[in-house]
């Protein structure tokens, strides 16, 4: 049976030890003495002063594009928490791409209304030649009008600037490990950091001592690197890793760097000596292969821990935590990997591991479009809907009016429909808000009928009547669900 833990905060709002003694806790909350301040992960919080005392606890993480674990632990090798976060990762870049398209379109209107004033009071001009812009070292043709100035090349990036993919990343680690600070009193955390922007290390704009000492830091030999880097799998076939192999033979100049070296299987090796597979393109995925996104998040989350743990944060690589979970015996998941992890910085001969996996889910804290959706206008014959807009948008499906050849007795029997804009309510609830429906806990994950029906996490089309149910707390970006 896994052992729920009670985390404890005192009355001030610290983090204290979190207790297992189930039967003490009810009585606290019967006399009045705690209160409830989260049901998952179950936290209450004492009415009355406490010395405040704590014990040592050794936090881990593992962290991933998708799929981030953490876990704390004891000194003596007891897990008190565990959680499994699935990030935003495949949602960022559709909503940068949608908020483009729409800045596209936003500007093409405001151009072709300007277009629209400079026919109707006679200022068009024509620009054979094309007009030099600032900035630009070639004429750019423009049609009709003088466009306004160009604020393009005044445009720069602050120092220090990352894409926004890597920056709601780095954001997702911290902000975690923050939440469960304020759980748990742990002042001593480790980060896994097997795969790091080697490519930025070679040119030494990464900072960091860590970084400057080299890519084969904390490995054996360059194959205990290459296996870590493959994570011992055949780089062709997927398998079990059981040569390792020149891509440019030594012969004919090949260098024992990481890059000219492979690890394979006996099948593929083989495959390879006798042409019959072609390493081609893999020397050029694994130099650049370390070029990802948690490649790039890797040295921001680094730097945003040593600030916040200061001598208690420390580092391990992923080949050290492959061997401490071969140890201890432990299955690979990502929450037991970040245990793994924090047991690297304890002597420990086994973990003792009965917790809950909190399952964490990011969403979307903010969305400050004011248009929910714009309906076309529509034609109607008879009752009968004919065409929608007057002329046909961009990849319409159906017909508009343009399309059709109406005698003018049917275009006097003609009715419209115009078009309609339908607004967001800014106060509106967000997917990932917490409410109770007869007792029971749920977390958001859309609503309809303006609201008046709400849906819950892994109860699909299931209805929850808004009135009938009482908001506990709004989205928060990361929110337990289990």
């Amino acid at each position: 049976m896994p052992q729920e833990y009670i985390y404890v905060l005192a009355r001030d709002g610290s983090p204290l030890m979190p207790t297992a003694r189930h039967g003490h806790v009810q009585k606290l909350l019967r006399r009045g003495r705690a209160r409830i301040t989260a049901h998952i992960p179950f936290t209450i919080q004492l009415k009355y002063g406490t010395p405040g005392k704590t014990q040592p606890l050794y936090g881990g993480t593992d962290p991933g594009r998708t799929n981030i674990g953490n876990a704390v632990l004891n000194s003596d090798g007891y897990v008190v928490y565990k959680d499994h976060v699935t990030t935003r990762n495949h949602e960022v870049p559709r909503l940068m791409k949608e908020r483009a398209g729409f800045r596209r379109a936003s500007r093409r209107g405001e151009r072709l209304a300007r277009k629209r004033l400079a026919r109707r009071l006679g200022t068009t001009r024509e620009f054979l030649e094309g007009r030099l812009l600032p900035g630009c070292d070639e004429p750019v043709m423009l049609k009709d009008i003088i466009n306004t100035e160009s604020r393009f090349n005044n445009r720069k990036r602050p120092e220090g600037w990352i894409t926004p993919t890597v920056r709601q990343l780095v954001q997702t680690h911290i902000n975690m490990i923050r939440r469960i600070r304020k759980l748990l009193p742990v002042d001593n955390w480790t980060l896994e950091t097997n795969r790091f922007a080697f490519m930025l290390m070679e040119d030494g704009t990464v900072k960091g001592s860590d970084f400057q000492n080299g890519r084969l830091k904390g490995f054996a030999s360059v194959y205990d690197f290459i296996h870590n880097q493959q994570e011992g799998r055949c780089a062709l076939c997927g398998s079990r890793i059981e040569h390792y192999h020149h891509i440019k033979p030594r012969h004919e100049g090949g260098s024992d760097r990481p890059e000219n070296i492979v690890g394979l299987c006996n099948n593929c090796h083989s495959g390879v000596h006798t042409g019959r597979l072609s390493l081609h393109t893999v020397g050029e995925q694994k130099k650049y292969g370390a070029l990802s996104v948690l490649n790039q998040a890797v040295p921001y989350i680094w730097g945003s821990l040593e600030a916040m743990f200061g001598s208690g944060f420390g580092t391990c690589n992923g080949y050290a935590t492959s061997v401490m979970r071969e140890y201890l015996g432990v299955k690979k998941t990502h929450d037991n990997d970040a245990a793994c992890i924090a047991a690297t910085s304890l002597a420990l001969t086994e973990i003792h591991d009965t917790t809950h996996t909190f399952e964490v889910q990011q969403y979307r804290r903010h969305n400050r479009a004011k248009i929910n959706n714009q309906r076309e206008r529509t034609y109607y014959l008879d009752g009968k809907m004919i065409a929608k807009n007057r002329k046909p948008r961009f990849e319409q499906n159906g017909p508009a009016l343009s399309d059709l050849k109406l005698t003018r007795r049917e275009l006097s029997r003609l009715k419209v429909k115009k078009s309609i804009r339908h607004y967001n309510n800014p106060d509106r609830l967000m997917p990932g808000t917490e409410f109770l429906y007869h007792g029971g806990r749920y977390v958001m994950s859309g609503q309809h009928c303006h609201g008046a029906y709400l849906r819950a996490v892994d109860f699909g089309t299931k209805e929850f009547r808004n009135k009938e149910c009482r908001i506990i707390k709004r989205n928060r970006g990361l929110v337990y669900i289990a």
